[in-house]
């Protein structure tokens, strides 16, 4: 196909760099060069899919390891702060031993500390199942399970009582209605599936971010052993 100048549209010489009918300069793009300039913006798009891709096998048998120790200390010893943390922490440091290819960000680290604090709040949960199971039937402390249950009902009722003691009397009435509810058998299931809601909700929260704490972390040392 021969080659016309963009300018005037007149015939060019295959070695010209200016057109010898109006002087214009001639812009030559090989399809080579046009496939290099669009490499480095391909690849950067790709390397920062990657930093934020996450390896699902390895990081939930990471997490699973992590996350059957964190369950039963917590199911034994309460809900800690610092423990989920170190958790979430610990759970990335394994996923980057098990998977060295792999790269991990704070989103990578946040989401498998997310994962760790899901399976920890389960077996969390199966523990505190399991002993309540125990001491009613097994161990017959029905009757001291129950006036836990009824104490704490009855904390919550009489907070609530107090609260709305000076609202309308439809409001006063429907709040008798709830406190009759909380202290119910009912009541008493209903605080505890809130009270395993609320601590299951910590545990991925901390969790989360102690994972995403450690991916930074690592991936800062990373740099720093890389540097040197």
């Amino acid at each position: 196909m021969e080659a016309v100048c963009h300018r005037c549209g007149g015939s060019l010489v295959d070695s010209g760099i200016f057109c010898p009918h109006c002087g214009a300069p001639q812009l030559r793009v090989q399809e080579g060069d046009e496939a290099d300039l669009q490499q480095p913006a391909a690849v950067q798009r790709s390397g920062t899919r990657d930093r934020h891709k996450v390896s699902w096998k390895p990081a939930i048998t990471s997490a699973l390891l992590l996350a059957v120790p964190l369950g039963l200390i917590s199911g034994l010893v309460g809900f800690s702060i610092f423990l989920l943390l170190a958790g979430g922490f610990a759970a990335v440091a394994l996923y980057r031993r098990n998977c060295p290819s792999a790269l991990a960000d704070g989103q990578v680290g946040w989401r498998i500390g997310a994962v760790a604090g899901l399976l920890t709040s389960f077996i969390a949960a199966l523990m505190e199942a399991g002993d309540l199971v125990i001491h009613r039937y097994f161990l017959h402390n029905a009757g001291k399970i129950d006036q836990q249950f009824q104490t704490m009902a009855q904390q919550v009722a009489d907070s609530a009582l107090k609260s709305g003691s000076e609202g309308a009397p439809q409001a006063a009435e429907l709040l008798h209605h709830w406190v009759a509810f909380w202290l119910s058998p009912d009541g008493h299931a209903a605080i505890q599936l809130l009270t395993v809601a609320i601590v299951s909700f910590g545990t991925v929260l901390f969790a989360a971010a102690g994972g995403a704490l450690g991916a930074r972390i690592l991936a800062a040392r990373e740099r720093t052993r890389r540097a040197v």
